[in-house]
């Protein structure tokens, strides 16, 4: 008999809506179900979602994961770490970009704060508050 998914989710450290939601995208799937419904999850399931969990914690994408599930699935490790390498790879060159943007913004936030505001010019008669007016317009993506 397999494991109801709050056992499941105890298990690998993952909600329960998390391991439904697996389910329903086809990551996982139940077994069995007990007379109730309930889905039942294998040993090997449970392997499943530990693997996707580990995969998140690295960042990788539910489509990411879907391949190198795929790959373990028909036993080849020689397919699953050349491509967690890769993946890898990927996400450092993803950390490189947004770290270089951030620390450029915050290069722009600390000239701002330094006084390189002009201010503005919000006593004139009906105008709104101009004291960001001079901010650039290029933003940070998040």
């Amino acid at each position: 008999m397999g494991l109801t998914v709050k056992e499941v989710a105890d298990s690998v450290g993952l909600p329960s809506r998390t391991i439904r939601y697996y389910d329903r995208i086809g990551l996982v799937s139940a077994d069995e179900r007990t007379a109730a419904g309930y889905r039942l999850y294998s040993p090997q399931e449970e392997g499943k979602l530990r693997f996707v969990r580990r995969a998140k914690a690295l960042g990788f994408s539910l489509e990411d994961i879907r391949g190198l599930m795929e790959a373990a699935e028909r036993g080849c490790c020689d397919e699953v770490v050349p491509e967690v390498e890769r993946l890898l790879e990927k996400k450092v060159e993803e950390l490189d970009t947004k770290i270089a943007e951030l620390s450029a913004f915050r290069e722009r936030l600390l000239g701002y704060a330094a006084g390189k505001g002009s201010g503005c010019g919000c006593r004139q008669p009906g105008a709104f508050c101009g004291c960001l007016d001079d901010v650039s317009q290029t933003t940070v993506t998040a």
